[in-house]
C-alpha cells in the first residue's frame, strides 16, 4: 500500500496512520544521510572549500592578503597545528600557486609525478612568462605527496621574479622561510626582483636580514648588489660593499672586477682608478676576454692607455691572446686608434688575422675608423678592397663606408669620395641620410655644387630622406658660391615641403652670404624671417649682422638691432658681439664711442673683454692717429695703469698687435713718452716684445732728445732689456 493509499482509506485509524508514516519518513531520512557522507568521502575538501567562501567570505581577503604580501590571522596560527604529513605540507607550501583561479577550478591529478620534469615544466611556463601554468605544475608536485624541497620551491620563487610577480615572489618566499626551505639561491633570487623593481634600499635589508638569518651570502648575492648599485653611480656603497665581502673573506672574481671598472669614467677619481686596477690584480682565478675587454674600455674611458699597454703584456705572457675572439680585438683596435698608436692598430689587426680569427662588421668598423682618424683614409681604402677580396665580404655594410667617405671629406678628396660611393652602389650597400650629407658636404667645400646636385637628386631617386643638415650644407655651399639666390631657393623649397623646420645654422650660412655681398636689407628680412619661424638667433647671428651694418654705414642700427634682439630672446650679448660692435664704431671713426662701449661693457654688461677685443681696440687707436689712447689701451689689457676701465682679469694682447702697435709707438715723436715707459713696464712684467721695436725705440728717442739727453735714454733701455 502506497503512502497516498494509507492516508485516503477509511478503514484506517490515526495511530496506524502516524505510525506507517514515520517509519517511511525515518526510511527516506537515512538514504539521504548516507547520500551525503558519501558525496563528502569523495568531495570533501571542495565542499569545504565552498562552505568555507559561502559562509566566512572573509577567507578570500586572507588569501588576497597574503597574495600581496600581507599578514593574515592565519598566519598567526602554527603550521603544525595538525599532523605534519608529506601532503599537508604540499598543500601548505605555497601561497603564491593558490593566486590563480585558474589553477583552483583545474582537478588536480594525484600519484605519483617526475619532479623533475615539473621542473623543467615550470621553468618553461616561466620562459614564456605564464605564471599560471607554472603555479599549475608546482601545484601537481604538491599534490602527489612529494617532499617539497629548496630545489624545487626556488623553481617558482624564480618563476615569479621571471613573470615580473614580485609580490607573488615575496608570498612564496615568506612561506619557505616558514617551512626551513629558504636558502641562499631564494635570497639572491628574490634580491634579484627587488633589483630588477629598482628597489636598491630593499635589496640591502634583504642582505642584512639573509646574514640575521644565518644563511652566508655568496659572490652571486655581492655581485647582484654591487651591479645595482654601479648603475645608481652609488659609489661611496660601492666600495663599502667592496669592502664588506674582503672582511668576510670572499675575493672577488671576474664579474665583480667587471662591474668596477664599468664604473670608471673619464670624471672618475685617479684614487678609485688605481684601486679597481689593484682589485684585478687580487681576483680570484685568472684573467678571462670578458674581464679583459672590460678593462680595454675602461682604460680608453679614464685615458690610460699606459694601463692597457703593460696589462696587454700580462694577459699575452699568460696565454691570453689564443682565446681571443674578433669584438676583444675590435675593442683594442679602437683604443690604441683613439691614441694615434697606429703601428699597433696594425700590428693587432695582422696578428688577428695571422690566428685566423674572422672579423666581424664592428671588428672591422673599429680598423677603419682608427685609421681615417689618424689620417690614413686611403690605407683604410686598400683594406676595405682586400676584404672584399676574401671570404670576409658579407662583413661591409654602410657604417664602414661611411667611415670611408668621412675620412675622404676630412682630407677634401672628392674624387675618392665619388669613388667609394660608386662602389657602394656596384656593391649593393645603401646609402643613409648621413652618407649623403658627408658627400655633399664634401663637394660644397670643394666648389663643387653640381655634383652636390646631383648627389641631392639620387636622394629622392633612392627614396632617402632629407634632413636639415643636407638642406643647410647645400645652402651653405651655394653662399660659398657666391650663388646667394640658389641658397634661397633651398630655403623655400624646404618651408614648402612642411617635413623640416630651417634652423639657425641654415639663417646664418644665409646671413654670411648676405654679408659677404653687402645686401643688407635681404639679410634684416632674414632676421624678420627667423622671428616668424621661431628660430632663436644666436651671438654668431648678432656678429654676422653687426659685421654687415658696421661696413655700411649703419652704426647706429647695429647698436639697436643688438639691443632689440637681446631683450626678445632673453640672452645676454657675448664677448664676440661687443667686440664685433667696437671694430664697427672704429670703422665708422667713432673711436670715442668705442672706448665708452669698452667701459660700460665691463661696468653695465658685465662683460669682459680678450685678448682680441683689446687687439681691434688698440689697432684702431694707432689707425685713427691716436697713440695715447693706444698706449692706454695696451696698458688696461695687461693690468698697467690707465684711464680707461680695467677689467676682472687682464688677458692681455694677441702678440702681433702688440708689435704692430708698439713699434707705431716707439717710432713716433711721443717714443719717449710713451714707448720708454710702456717697454719698461712690459719688461718688468716678463712680456715678450720683439727686438726690433726695442732698438726703433732707442733710435726715435736718441734722434730727438738731442746730446744732453742721450745717455739718460740709452740707460733706460738698456734695462729694459736686460
Amino acid at each position: 500500500m502506497t503512502l497516498v493509499e494509507i492516508v485516503t482509506s477509511p478503514m484506517v485509524n490515526f495511530s496506524t496512520l502516524v505510525c506507517d508514516a514515520i517509519s517511511l519518513v525515518w526510511v527516506e531520512l537515512v538514504m539521504l544521510v548516507l547520500a551525503v557522507i558519501v558525496y563528502a568521502a569523495f568531495h570533501g575538501p571542495a565542499v569545504s572549500s565552498n562552505l568555507k567562501k559561502k559562509f566566512n567570505p572573509q577567507s578570500d581577503d586572507e588569501d588576497d592578503k597574503i597574495s600581496e604580501g600581507q599578514d593574515s590571522p592565519r598566519d598567526s596560527k602554527p603550521l603544525t597545528s595538525k599532523p605534519d604529513t608529506p601532503s599537508s605540507r604540499a598543500a601548505r607550501a605555497s601561497p603564491a600557486a593558490r593566486q590563480s583561479t585558474d589553477v583552483a577550478q583545474k582537478p588536480v591529478e594525484k600519484g605519483p609525478v617526475d619532479v623533475t620534469k615539473q621542473m623543467a615544466l615550470i621553468r618553461a611556463c616561466s620562459n614564456k612568462h605564464d605564471l599560471d601554468g607554472a603555479m599549475s605544475e608546482f601545484q601537481k608536485i604538491t599534490a602527489s605527496g612529494v617532499q617539497l624541497n629548496s630545489l624545487v620551491c626556488n623553481c617558482l620563487l624564480d618563476a615569479c621574479v621571471q613573470c615580473g610577480r614580485p609580490q607573488a615572489a615575496q608570498s612564496h618566499f615568506a612561506e619557505m622561510k616558514k617551512l626551513g626551505l629558504a636558502d641562499v639561491v631564494s635570497y639572491n633570487t628574490l634580491m634579484k626582483a627587488f633589483l630588477k623593481a629598482g628597489q636598491v634600499d630593499k635589496a640591502r635589508q634583504l642582505l642584512m636580514e639573509m646574514i640575521e638569518a644565518g644563511v652566508p651570502p655568496n659572490k652571486v648575492t655581492y655581485n647582484e648588489l654591487l651591479n645595482a648599485l654601479v648603475m645608481v653611480k652609488d659609489r661611496r656603497g660601492m666600495w663599502a660593499l667592496v669592502q664588506e665581502m674582503s672582511k668576510r673573506g670572499m675575493q672577488p672574481n671576474s664579474v665583480t672586477c667587471s662591474i668596477i671598472l664599468k664604473s670608471l669614467t673619464a670624471y672618475s677619481d685617479s684614487r678609485d682608478v688605481q684601486r679597481a686596477m689593484e682589485l684585478v690584480e687580487c681576483m680570484e682565478g685568472e684573467m678571462d676576454e670578458v674581464l679583459f675587454s672590460s678593462m680595454i674600455e675602461a682604460c680608453v674611458r679614464v685615458g690610460k692607455l699606459d694601463m692597457l699597454s703593460a696589462k696587454l703584456q700580462q694577459y699575452a705572457s699568460s696565454g691570453g691572446f689564443e682565446g681571443l675572439t674578433a669584438p676583444t680585438y675590435g675593442s683594442m683596435i679602437k683604443a690604441y686608434g683613439k691614441a694615434r698608436d697606429v703601428e699597433r692598430v696594425w700590428s693587432l689587426w695582422c696578428e688577428m688575422r695571422k690566428r685566423s680569427v674572422k672579423p666581424t662588421s664592428i671588428t672591422l668598423g673599429c680598423m677603419v675608423d682608427a685609421l681615417v682618424k689618424n689620417g690614413q683614409a686611403d690605407e683604410a681604402f686598400d683594406l676595405v678592397q682586400e676584404i672584399k677580396s676574401d671570404a670576409c665580404k658579407g662583413i661591409l655594410n654602410t657604417v664602414i663606408y661611411s667611415t670611408l667617405l668621412k675620412g675622404f671629406t676630412m682630407a677634401r678628396n672628392p674624387d675618392r669620395v665619388q669613388q667609394v660611393y660608386v662602389e657602394m652602389r656596384e656593391q649593393g650597400i645603401a646609402c643613409n641620410t648621413i652618407s649623403y650629407n658627408t658627400m655633399i658636404d664634401v663637394n660644397c667645400r670643394t666648389g663643387r655644387m653640381d655634383r652636390a646636385e646631383e648627389l641631392f637628386e639620387d636622394m629622392k631617386t633612392f627614396r632617402v630622406d632629407a634632413d636639415v643638415v643636407t638642406y643647410s650644407t647645400l645652402v651653405k655651399g651655394y653662399c660659398l658660391s657666391g650663388n646667394i639666390e640658389k641658397g634661397f631657393v633651398v630655403l623655400r623649397d624646404m618651408v614648402a615641403t612642411g617635413k623640416h623646420e630651417p634652423d639657425e645654422i641654415l639663417y646664418n650660412s644665409l646671413l654670411d652670404g648676405c654679408a659677404k655681398q653687402h645686401r643688407v636689407d635681404e639679410a634684416l628680412d632674414l632676421l624678420k624671417d627667423m622671428q616668424a619661424q621661431k628660430v632663436t638667433p644666436s651671438n654668431y647671428t648678432l656678429s654676422i649682422l653687426v659685421k654687415l651694418l658696421g661696413r655700411s654705414r649703419r652704426l647706429n642700427q647695429a647698436f639697436t638691432m643688438v639691443e632689440e634682439v637681446c631683450q626678445r630672446c632673453d640672452f645676454q650679448a657675448n664677448i664676440h658681439v661687443y667686440t664685433c660692435l667696437l671694430q664697427a664704431c672704429i670703422q665708422n671713426r667713432q673711436l670715442g664711442r668705442a672706448i665708452q662701449l669698452h667701459d660700460s661693457m665691463i661696468t653695465e654688461a658685465g662683460v669682459q673683454p680678450d685678448a682680441k677685443t683689446y687687439a681691434v681696440l688698440a689697432r684702431g687707436c694707432v689707425s685713427a692717429g691716436s697713440l695715447e689712447k693706444a698706449s692706454s689701451v695696451v696698458r688696461v689689457s695687461y693690468g698697467l695703469s690707465s684711464p680707461l676701465r680695467k677689467p676682472e682679469h687682464a688677458p692681455g694682447m694677441e702678440p702681433r698687435a702688440l708689435e704692430e702697435v708698439m713699434s707705431a709707438l716707439s717710432g713716433s715723436p711721443m717714443a719717449e713718452q710713451l714707448a720708454v715707459p710702456l717697454l719698461a713696464d712690459l719688461k718688468a712684467m716678463g712680456v715678450h716684445v720683439e727686438g726690433g721695436v726695442y732698438h726703433q725705440a732707442v733710435k726715435t728717442s736718441v734722434s730727438r732728445a738731442g746730446r744732453g739727453n742721450v745717455n739718460p735714454v740709452r740707460a733706460t733701455f738698456n734695462n729694459c732689456r736686460r
